[in-house]
């Protein structure tokens, strides 16, 4: 290195150094001041949280806290405990149970008359013989203090503790112990640590009065529910007061409205949608864009009591009752009720899962009784009456295809009122269900959908105001957009498969080939208010001409408002993040050859030939690499043999000066793969996502669906993996594979001309071709149909420049 380099390399570095000294003291001070600042809006969570504690706190003899003795002379003392309805519930602790107790001189014994049989230790005495006592109910939507009372008689300071705890939507926690987190960010310590050790009994205060409602169990960290303790002596539920409805039902009746495009069943119970049922599309009716498939026409054939549509028992306008629904015919876009048969337990929906209906903390809110006021053809008005408010609800069908309006009118209280979404059927798609939930905001006069992470439990947006929200199963689903102003927020629920089972359970059922656990459902929900609301609800397929269509009915030119319903499609893959512009440019080009061709299936071969033309330059690239690459392996090899062993580095210098001479570059080949992987992402992507290929057929009796496995025949015992039916297409797609792979080896012709690695290579090429129709084997026809167009272009790509560098 020359003296002017030494010198420039050294001020460089001596630059750089000064600056990054510079702006790391800058980034301290930055940093000080965040740090300063987190502190302070730290405190000020502290007294806020501290101010709340302390008015929603009780004191320990508000809760009906109690000693309890062995003797009526109080002076053999035994536990502590709370007293409720002339009976004493108490934990069992170390010390033995006592068959009798008193609570103070001159009070009566109360005598031990129930022990839990598991691990929670739940003791009750009673002063009198078949006395029961009273628990509270926990709703799981809603807000609740409840209170945990711990026992520790090995603290002689503090035997015995009331602890605020919070109860919101199912959630669990001890504000107390989040307190004790904030103060140890900041270094203050006022509160001391909350830690329960023993099993705890958790009150609630219902109607003035302290209850029981659930045992809290530390080394779980959850709630045991007394309501589900098995033989607990029980008097009564305790409950804040129901609202009664005047004229009040208790049957459940079911009315339909019904298009070419819905059939829409109401349930008097909410006034809410018990079945969104999507006709199929026959000469008949072709304006529907549902088509059948394989699972339908097997619920048909095999459960047709699931098959009915409606379920139940309903009335058409003009009040006409029809005993039953019609047998197949229709797509169940709702999970609705599971009949089973044998051993199996049968399911019902309960109605806080139908759509649109109005649920709060109390599950009565959902079975609200309401009267039909009007039915037509096109439109059914319920209303429901309360002590605390009146509930008008107006659907009216739609003029866009798939959608109907909804009114609801609230006079009175709309506290804690949501409207939920319903819970949609599950769709089977690539092996696997794709539940997909989004909702969109409008924010600096900018819309942006946003995709909301499928909750464990419960999520509840207070702050979010949503424009509209979208619950779907991948290829179907529900839009709920207000069109007035409702309260901010946004609520998704996950709903169990165990209670809220999908009907393809029933699917090869003796062989539990799909597990309620594994297909859960989810619900969304919007909050309400008082006065008059209106909502638009589109409930169908998510198909690119449907959901455009839609868009342009309901699009305002002069204000330039436009619904996007569009926006509610999902790309479904492992890389859809990066392949969905490519995935949309390369539908383009298939709706284009659909056009053309009327078939979605040569769409996909047409499809596939455009994108080798588009990408011919760089195969072409890349062929001609490997070829090249092919016809000096000879020589390579010869280069190996002579100074492999002896001097390795001379003969890799050998082989780069020889790549060098034939203007051959090793790596040449990777660069266009590289290029061409959005592609093949995007459009292994579109093949599992577009609802256009759902229900498709191409070669009738073997290709019935392209979103779904071909069927060449079946068989009743499912094989592991394999199942109970045999799928070609994946089975030639690793043959061509095979092919492709011998006719693209760089490796000599001869065998006995291979090193070891190159075995090796060549066994990993077979291997690849097992993987690909192992991996392939359960994915959809269209995939397949596409990958094996693109290999069979490859192969004849190949043929064709191989004879061109022939004759060159």
């Amino acid at each position: 290195m020359d003296k002017r380099t030494l010198i420039f390399v050294i001020s460089l570095t001596l630059t750089l150094f000064l600056v990054n000294t510079y702006f790391e003291g800058q980034r301290t001070e930055d940093l000080k001041d965040w740090h300063s600042q987190n502190r302070a809006k730290t405190i000020e969570q502290i007294l806020q949280l501290e101010n709340d504690i302390k008015q929603r706190s009780v004191t320990d003899d508000q809760v009906g806290i109690v000693p309890l003795f062995h003797d009526p002379s109080v002076e053999n003392f035994a536990s502590y405990g709370v007293h409720i309805d002339g009976g004493i519930i108490t934990i069992k602790t170390d010390k033995e149970v006592a068959d009798e107790v008193y609570t103070g001189r001159g009070t009566p014994h109360y005598d031990l008359k129930y022990i839990s049989p598991d691990e929670d230790n739940i003791l009750l005495y009673f002063a009198e013989p078949n006395k029961s006592i009273t628990i509270g109910d926990l709703p799981y939507f809603g807000q609740y203090d409840l209170y945990v009372v711990t026992f520790h008689p090995e603290d002689p300071k503090k035997p015995y503790q009331a602890v605020l705890a919070d109860y919101t939507d199912g959630h669990f926690s001890i504000p107390l112990k989040k307190l004790r987190e904030l103060q140890t960010e900041v270094e203050v310590d006022t509160v001391k640590d909350i830690t329960i050790k023993h099993n705890s009994i958790v009150l609630r205060k219902i109607d003035n009065r302290f209850v029981p409602v659930a045992i809290y169990m530390p080394g779980s960290d959850s709630l045991l529910h007394l309501s589900q303790m098995p033989s607990l002596p029980v008097d009564e539920v305790a409950a804040p007061e129901k609202s009664v409805i005047a004229g009040e039902k208790t049957d459940e009746k079911f009315y339909v409205l019904e298009n070419d495009y819905q059939q829409l069943v109401f349930s008097t119970h909410g006034a809410a949608l018990a079945e969104i049922n999507l006709p199929f599309q026959t000469e008949a009716n072709e304006k529907s864009v549902v088509k059948e498939i394989g699972f339908d026409r097997q619920m048909v054939e095999e459960h047709p009591y699931n098959a009915l549509f409606p379920a139940r028992p309903y009335y058409t306008p003009g009040n006409e009752k029809h005993a039953q629904g019609k047998l197949g015919g229709y797509y169940p876009l709702l999970r609705r009720d599971l009949i089973e048969t044998g051993h199996r337990k049968s399911v019902r929906v309960l109605p806080g899962y139908y759509a649109l209906n109005i649920v709060s903390e109390y599950p009565e809110t959902a079975e609200l009784n309401f009267e039909v006021k009007e039915f037509t053809k096109n439109r059914i008005v319920f209303e429901a009456k309360q002590r605390q408010r009146r509930i008008t609800k107006t659907y009216t069908l739609g003029d866009a295809p798939y959608t109907f309006d909804v009114d609801i009118k609230i006079d009175g209280d709309a506290r804690g009122l949501w409207l939920t979404s319903g819970v949609p059927e599950a769709e089977w798609i690539s092996n696997a269900p794709a539940p997909t939930m989004k909702y969109r905001i409008t924010r600096n006069q900018k819309s942006e959908v946003l995709k909301l992470d499928l909750p464990k439990e419960t999520i509840t947006m207070s702050t979010v105001q949503p424009d509209w929200l979208c619950n779907s199963n991948g290829f179907l689903g529900l839009i709920l957009d207000p069109l007035t102003d409702i309260e901010p927020g946004l609520r998704a629920q996950l709903v169990p498969g165990t209670t809220l089972p999908s009907k393809l359970v029933e699917i090869d059922e003796d062989h539990d080939r799909f597990q309620a656990k594994d297909l859960p459902g989810y619900l969304m929900m919007l909050p309400l208010k008082a006065g008059s609301m209106q909502f638009r609800v589109f409930a169908g397929p998510f198909s690119d001409s449907i959901l455009k269509t839609v868009d342009a009915l309901y699009t305002i030119k002069e204000t330039g408002y436009n619904p996007d319903y569009i926006s509610c499609q999902s790309y479904h893959g492992w890389f859809a993040f990066i392949s969905a512009p490519f995935a949309k440019f390369l539908f383009i080009l298939m709706n284009f050859f659909h056009t053309l061709t009327g078939s979605w299936a040569f769409s996909i071969i047409l499809l596939t030939i455009a994108l080798r033309v588009m990408l011919y330059p760089l195969n072409a690239w890349s062929t001609k690499s490997m070829i090249k690459m092919q016809q000096i392996s000879p020589r390579v090899q010869k280069i190996q043999e002579k100074y492999g062993k002896k001097d390795p580095k001379k003969a890799q210098l050998e082989i780069m000066n020889l790549y060098r001479d034939e203007g051959v570059n090793p790596v040449s080949g990777c660069f266009p793969i590289l290029i061409q992987m959005p592609f093949l992402f995007g459009m292994f992507d579109l093949l599992k996502s577009s609802f256009e290929l759902r229900g498709a057929p191409f070669i009738p009796g073997w290709i019935d669906d392209l979103a779904a496995p071909d069927v060449l025949f079946s068989w009743e015992t499912p094989i592991p993996f394999i199942g109970n039916s045999f799928h070609l297409l994946p089975i030639l797609l690793g043959l061509v594979m095979f092919v492709q792979q011998r006719m693209m080896s760089t490796l000599p012709k001869d065998p006995n001309e291979w090193t070891e690695q190159q075995r090796q290579q060549r066994a990993m090429g077979s291997m690849m071709a097992f993987f690909f129709a192992f991996m392939f084997y359960k994915f959809p026809s269209g995939l397949n149909i596409y990958w094996l167009s693109s290999m069979l272009l490859g192969i004849l790509q190949q043929w064709w420049t191989q004879k061109q560098l022939k004759k060159s």
